[in-house]
């Protein structure tokens, strides 16, 4: 029938053939490329449905199901953080509550994490130092070595380990 209606414009006939299968490559290739992206955020968000039932159910929606997706994300992402920034509050007691530290830095979540992280390990660093300094005034007292125990502490600052 096309050739037939092509009768002598064959090129023709060809050119457009061949631009009809180039844009069902392209299609082809975003919608894979869009159920990729669906799969990797149905691993993410976990929504009670198969990757598959939701392509299947969204076919031709796609972009509208991973709007809805990338939302859940987001939100998850977002109370994950939450959880971090109060447990990270409770270990280090930085004088606000989590929820005071969570509106100051809000949009800057991370910031805050990496701050608090910082502030845990400064408090385990001299947690441990404490702990040091008290058992080497305990050694101090045991073995009566001659000197006190602050003026071993000032020569070994910092070296506390080799000390005791």
């Amino acid at each position: 029938e096309l050739m037939t209606m092509y009768d002598g414009k064959e090129d023709e006939l060809i050119k457009n053939l061949t631009k009809m299968k180039s844009k069902q490559n392209l299609q082809s290739s975003a919608k894979a490329s869009k159920q990729a992206s669906i799969r990797s955020l149905v691993d993410e968000t976990n929504p009670g449905k198969s990757a598959e039932e939701l392509i299947s159910a969204y076919d031709g929606k796609e972009d509208e199901l991973i709007k809805n997706l990338s939302k859940m994300k987001a939100k998850k992402e977002k109370k994950e953080k939450r959880a971090s920034i109060t447990s990270l509050v409770n270990e280090t007691n930085p004088g606000k509550s989590a929820e005071e530290l969570m509106n100051m830095y809000e949009g800057k979540e991370d910031e805050l994490i990496k701050n608090l992280t910082k502030m845990k390990s400064k408090n385990l660093e001299t947690s441990a130092k404490t702990s040091k300094q008290e058992s080497i005034k305990s050694l101090v007292d045991e073995t009566n070595p001659g000197k006190s125990a602050e003026e071993l502490l000032t020569m070994y600052d910092g070296k506390e380990d080799e000390l005791i």
